[in-house]
């Protein structure tokens, strides 16, 4: 595996990380029945906004075009 994909890998392993995080920090927000509405909107947010950066690959769409 060349560098390149192993750094790849290794900030997607990151990425996942994060979610999971997040993920059960909503749930331990959800279970306590706080009324923290705002932060499991935001929290939703966040994930959402790395699941398109870093795994749908959408800024790839609107960058320039990559030469082979």
């Amino acid at each position: 595996m060349d560098d390149k994909k192993k750094q790849a890998l290794k900030f997607g392993v990151y990425v996942f990380i994060i979610l999971a995080v997040l993920t059960i920090g909503e749930y331990f927000i959800a279970v306590a029945g706080l009324p923290w509405w705002t932060a499991l909107y935001g929290i939703a947010i966040l994930k959402a906004w790395f699941v398109i950066q870093h795994y749908m690959h959408l800024p790839r769409l609107f960058g320039e075009e990559e030469k082979h």
